[in-house]
């Protein structure tokens, strides 16, 4: 390069360097504004997640809900129905619950369906195969029946659970049980048609998504 290249050279390299930082930063910039903005994820109470943490564990593990039921696309063999979203499914448990047990909150339909199995038969289903956990070897005790509706509650769900459901779920154990005994022992009527019978054949009330183990269609 000769003296005047050298000088045209010396006099273009600082402009040239400037249009590329300038470049670089409108780059950074521009990928800065269409970075996407991340929806906040519910904060649950810690003594929330830890129910709905001990209710997975005991889901697939010790009382055996997964012999019977899935979640989506977790467990084994189907006699029940799919507690999350499948296998002829296309709602997660709570959206289900809402339009079957509007009375109940999902949280409290997952309790009934753990205890009292029969109280609600959902079509396709026979009544009497499902067991209440009461009757299983692996019991349950309360806290654990809590736990395992609030896994089951809280699957797909778009808002967190809270303390208060967990509190109305343990109100709801001895509710469930009371309803099974009378409805055992002929003490109450059968609920009107379509609402979900414990004798006869399958109604349009909610599937026994329940948690039992054993079996449950």
């Amino acid at each position: 390069m000769g003296p005047r290249g050298a000088r045209l050279f010396a006099w273009l390299s600082p402009l040239l360097l400037a249009c590329l930082a300038a470049a670089c930063g409108e780059g950074e910039v521009t990928s800065r504004r269409r970075a996407p903005v991340k929806a906040a994820e519910p904060t649950l109470d810690p003594a929330v997640s830890r129910a709905i943490e001990s209710g997975e564990k005991l889901f697939f593990d010790r009382a055996a809900c997964a012999a019977c039921h899935r979640v989506g696309e977790r467990g084994g063999m189907i006699v029940g129905p799919n507690l999350g979203v499948g296998d002829g499914m296309d709602e997660v448990f709570s959206a289900r619950a809402a339009g079957r047990r509007p009375e109940l909150s999902p949280i409290e339909y997952a309790v009934e369906s753990i205890l009292d199995p029969d109280a609600i038969v959902v079509p396709t289903y026979a009544p009497g195969v499902m067991k209440a956990i009461d009757d299983l070897p692996a019991k349950l005790d309360d806290q654990e029946i809590v736990s395992v509706a609030a896994y089951i509650a809280a699957h797909g769900r778009s808002g967190g659970l809270t303390k208060e459901d967990l509190e109305r779920a343990a109100a709801h154990i001895p509710v469930a049980r009371a309803a099974r005994s009378a409805r055992r022992t002929g003490g109450v009527a059968s609920p009107p048609p379509g609402t979900g019978t414990g004798t006869g054949t399958p109604t349009s009330s909610a599937e026994r998504e329940t948690t039992s183990a054993g079996s449950n269609p």
